[in-house]
């Protein structure tokens, strides 16, 4: 679905934010793509959606080029939904913000506003449909913005940082919200993030740190190479931290393995 070659990127021209990352994303899965501030990751995300161009190496989707005469078939293709929903809320009410990419490919309204309470409702705002956005929290502005890409029926959903900014609550609704949209419909997902645990619910993880691809794989294959993750400088998830922890301990075997089967149930 998604093919990275030898990509680079700068945004000045001297420093490089991306350093040479090649990496290949199959159609239907859910990868996440994890570092901490400053690793490139939502410069990557960026460069995924067409708000950037590679400085040098190539980026495609469905063997479509990232070049200028193929972006308008680029961008029905991929979606993305930001870490502050704030800068991405244009309508003056839910309805008009989950109306307007629809309103842009010139639907039937009768069409379009099937599409709005659809989509609405299984974000679970359909009682919002009026309101403004001063008048919602954070998590249901996240909520629109998903509703509002999901309209759009994209075949990628990039979700950059969206639940940095909700409270504890707030980030496991939103990352029930995701892992049900990936079953409900198959989508491409992309989540980039400095949650590990997070990480932890998708099919493949990239590991960014400055500007570099310095893992892939999957959640529980890189998890088992705790001193790559340190070196990230993210915290590692509870229960791998008490995985490990009984280990230095010379716990009994059994006792690990259960701690750590019922850690990651919870």
């Amino acid at each position: 679905m998604i093919q990275v070659k030898n990509m680079t990127f700068s945004y000045n021209g001297q420093d490089e934010a991306i350093k040479n990352v090649s990496f290949s994303i199959e159609k239907g899965h859910f990868v996440s793509i994890v570092g901490h501030n400053g690793s490139g990751k939502s410069t990557l995300a960026k460069l995924l959606v067409g708000l950037l161009k590679p400085t040098s190496g190539s980026l495609s989707i469905d063997d479509l080029d990232y070049q200028d005469h193929n972006m308008v078939d680029i961008r029905k293709k991929v979606g993305i939904v930001f870490q502050n929903p704030d800068n991405q809320f244009v309508g003056v009410t839910v309805r008009h913000d989950i109306a307007f990419g629809l309103e842009n490919q010139q639907l039937e309204p009768s069409i379009m506003e099937e599409k709005v309470h659809y989509y609405a409702s299984l974000v679970g705002m359909e009682n919002f449909l009026e309101k403004e956005p001063h008048q919602l929290s954070g998590g249901q502005k996240q909520r629109v913005a998903i509703a509002s890409a999901l309209a759009m029926e994209q075949e990628i959903i990039i979700f950059d940082e969206a639940t940095s900014m909700l409270d504890p609550k707030g980030v496991k609704d939103m990352m029930e919200t995701i892992i049900n949209i990936h079953k409900q419909f198959k989508k491409t997902i992309i989540m980039i993030t400095h949650d590990l645990r997070q990480a932890g619910y998708t099919d493949d993880m990239l590991i960014m740190k400055d500007g570099t691809l310095i893992a892939q794989g999957t959640p529980s294959t890189l998890f088992q190479d705790v001193k790559l993750l340190r070196s990230t400088q993210l915290l590692l998830p509870f229960e791998l931290e008490l995985y490990e922890k009984a280990k230095e301990l010379n716990m009994n075997e059994k006792v690990i393995h259960a701690l750590w089967a019922y850690n990651s149930k919870t």
